[in-house]
């Protein structure tokens, strides 16, 4: 049987097929920021952010404005989020939703009653912009709410009343986990499915925080009306099994793939295992709510100072001064944003001019909410 053979006719056409195949596109990775926290661990950090960085951050300029609705309420606004090229912010009226790239107003929900609305906390979670708050002018006996708008409309999806107020709410997992109390009301769990808001599980006489690390959220319980009781339970956050359980009135604070950051009833500021409890390590100092992390340091603002502790420790790494008090600190692409003037992250030096409010700093943006006003900036061309 003759052999085959690859005339140079035939190896330059192979060779230019080859070359013609085309190579798989890679997507590019959508700017995200769905939580306050940027994520379900409250980290304050975005690990993706490469634009805004320290030799970027100087040439900042303002890239479009969009004043937000005020009315006579105690409602506020809200911390922003970002999703699907959208900022979601909610303000004295309602919610809206802002094209990131240009400021354009897409949609507008309204409060049923402006005037009896607390500011609520915003997540976006399957397509649905998850809004948790309730009423603020009963004391004694408040009610909590969560309400879900389409994402892309604003056209709301579903809501449920709630018995108690709503004291803290995360989001992972596609489900919702509210807790809170009143005097009226016992203290208590409850989980809620994302998708059509049905409960899912309840805990009572237990009260969490605004964390869950990889789906294992941090409750504390109580005597049902707000006293902590010393015992600190790991639950899942899809059916609020207890994975562990410690004597310890721990607050979780954020967390990151293997720690939660907590305080005690003092508010000591401690590191505790995710999937054991163990502990680890206790920092001296105090302001240990406000807090960021990125797995190599915990950075903390506590009125005018702003620290940075290794993570894995405990200890000082670096330490300022600011003129002014802090804010929740912000991390992304190198760079702390505390408040006042931008900071190195690595060493707490200046890098950039001083950014106030609430902030979320992704692709290439920083979307920003102070006194009423959402501002954007990016670099200059």
């Amino acid at each position: 049987m003759p052999t085959s053979r690859r005339t140079p006719a035939m190896l330059l056409t192979l060779a230019l097929t080859c070359a013609a195949a085309p190579t798989p596109a890679v997507a590019a990775v959508a700017p995200l920021w769905d939580h306050p926290g940027y994520d379900a661990e409250d980290s304050h950090y975005n690990p993706r952010e490469t634009v805004i960085n320290g030799g970027s951050v100087r040439r900042l300029t303002q890239k479009w404005q969009a004043t937000l609705r005020t009315n006579e309420s105690c409602t506020g606004f809200s911390a922003p989020v970002l999703a699907g090229g959208r900022v979601h912010v909610s303000d004295q009226l309602g919610v809206s939703a802002q094209a990131a790239d240009n400021g354009k107003t897409l949609w507008r929900y309204g409060w049923d009653d402006p005037t009896d609305t607390e500011t609520p906390r915003l997540a976006v979670a399957d397509g649905l912009v998850i809004v948790a708050g309730g009423d603020c002018n009963s004391q004694s006996d408040p009610d909590g709410s969560l309400l879900a708008l389409d994402a892309r409309t604003g056209l709301p999806r579903w809501k449920q009343r709630l018995d108690r107020p709503v004291h803290s709410v995360v989001v992972d997992k596609n489900v919702i986990v509210v807790s809170g109390g009143s005097p009226s009301d016992e203290d208590g769990i409850t989980a809620y499915a994302v998708r059509d808001g049905r409960a899912l599980w309840s805990r009572a006489k237990a009260l969490t925080s605004e964390v869950s690390a990889d789906g294992t959220i941090l409750a504390r319980a109580t005597d049902g009306s707000g006293i902590i009781t010393g015992t600190s339970l790991a639950l899942s956050i899809t059916d609020g099994r207890q994975r562990w359980e410690r004597r310890a009135g721990w607050t979780a604070r954020a967390a990151d793939a293997s720690r939660f950051y907590v305080t005690d009833k003092s508010g000591v500021l401690s590191a505790v295992g995710v999937t054991d409890g163990a502990s680890g390590w206790t920092a001296t100092g105090t302001g240990n709510e406000l807090i960021a992390v990125d797995g190599r340091r915990v950075y903390r603002v506590n009125g005018k100072n702003i620290e940075a502790l290794d993570a894995r420790t405990g200890k000082r790494v670096w330490a300022v001064a600011q003129k002014a008090d802090g804010r929740q600190p912000v991390l992304a692409g190198g760079l702390l944003y505390p408040g006042g003037p931008v900071l190195n992250a690595t060493d707490g030096t200046v890098a950039g001019p001083a950014f106030t409010g609430d902030l979320l700093v992704a692709g290439g943006r920083i979307h920003q909410v102070t006194d009423g006003v959402l501002t954007t900036y990016g670099p200059s061309v």
